[in-house]
């Protein structure tokens, strides 16, 4: 097929980003599985075109840029991820020409765009299963949970055979939800070595560097947010850069994550659990690098970009023989 994939892919900001976002591993997955893929990145090109670098004020030729894309290309498929910035009506016209269009989400907000338009979308997918999957079927009965996925080009670290000098990794920003988290880590792990970035723009990694810090870590957190939390199978993508660049992580609960992760991504549900489990990984090395080994394993087998993108266009082909083969189909 030619498929284009209108995603936020950070081809000219935060490009860094661009090694491990979900759009780009999306799309590497579906060249994998052999098929043409124009990568449009919606947010960049109305940047382009804004005299500030604004998204909003490029918008307009943007669109018109996108709308000219699709002609030349002729695409059997179009991908939206997010897609905020295309023009309501460009999504009516591509339906009544009969351009087949699937949606995903990256996130566990309905936006505005989605409940005017979500109708129409042929399949709609979104990182998250369970309350978040019923509220969307509410708009597109078709909708499924989407696995952050893997590759091996690019979580291409072995974290377990390196040169560990970070006892601890915490990535995230320093809002209100996780300053009394990153105040008590201060507190309680003064004797450690402990790693702390993304809480503001001046301690912000990215790209390969980000990937670096994670191999060189002993233990990394990945501290997702309280309201996504309450949605099946949901993970921060920060879960497959730790696992799959083959660093040890220590999570906040994963609904029935143990259908992916058996009993070998350990938990915490507060402080106190963290503290314990921080310092039991630290003086278990022998326990810490076997799970990670196994969930390294694991986490490139079952969530590979190639492996995910088969799974879409099972999904959009509708073949109910490949899709029992998935184990989170249902």
């Amino acid at each position: 097929m030619k498929i284009i994939h209108c995603s936020p892919f950070n081809l000219f900001t935060k490009t860094g980003g661009c090694l491990y976002s979900n759009p780009v591993k999306i799309s590497m997955g579906l060249v994998e599985n052999g098929h043409y893929v124009h990568n449009f990145d919606y947010r960049d090109a109305s940047r382009y075109y804004s005299l500030f670098k604004s998204k909003k004020s490029g918008q307009k030729k943007m669109n018109i840029l996108f709308k000219e894309l699709i002609y030349n290309i002729k695409p059997d498929l179009i991908i939206f991820g997010h897609a905020e910035l295309i023009n309501e009506d460009i999504f009516y016209e591509l339906k009544s020409k009969n351009i087949k269009m699937i949606f995903w989400y990256n996130d566990m907000i309905i936006d505005d765009l989605f409940k005017k338009v979500g109708h129409l979308f042929d399949k709609v997918f979104i990182t998250g299963a369970g309350q978040i999957i019923d509220d969307l079927k509410k708009i597109n009965e078709n909708s499924y949970f989407l696995p952050n996925p893997v590759n091996k080009n690019i979580e291409n670290n072995i974290g377990y055979i390196a040169n560990q000098k970070f006892d601890l990794l915490f990535s995230g920003r320093k809002d209100a939800e996780r300053r009394d988290l990153i105040s008590f880590m201060e507190s309680s792990f003064k004797n450690l070595n402990v790693k702390y970035i993304g809480q503001n723009s001046e301690n912000t990694v990215i790209g390969n560097d980000y990937f670096k810090l994670i191999s060189e870590s002993k233990i990394c957190l990945n501290h997702s947010r309280k309201s996504y939390m309450a949605n099946k199978w949901y993970a921060s993508d920060r879960l497959s850069h730790i696992l799959g660049n083959g660093s040890f992580c220590l999570s906040r609960t994963i609904i029935d994550g143990e259908l992916f992760f058996e009993d070998k991504l350990d938990y915490y549900d507060n402080e106190i659990e963290l503290n314990e489990k921080v310092n039991y990984y630290l003086e278990n090395t022998e326990d810490r690098i076997s799970k990670t080994k196994w969930l390294h394993k694991r986490i490139h087998e079952l969530f590979s970009s190639e492996r995910v993108a088969s799974y879409m266009l099972d999904i959009f082909n509708e073949d109910h023989k490949k899709l029992n083969s998935y184990e989170w189909y249902k």
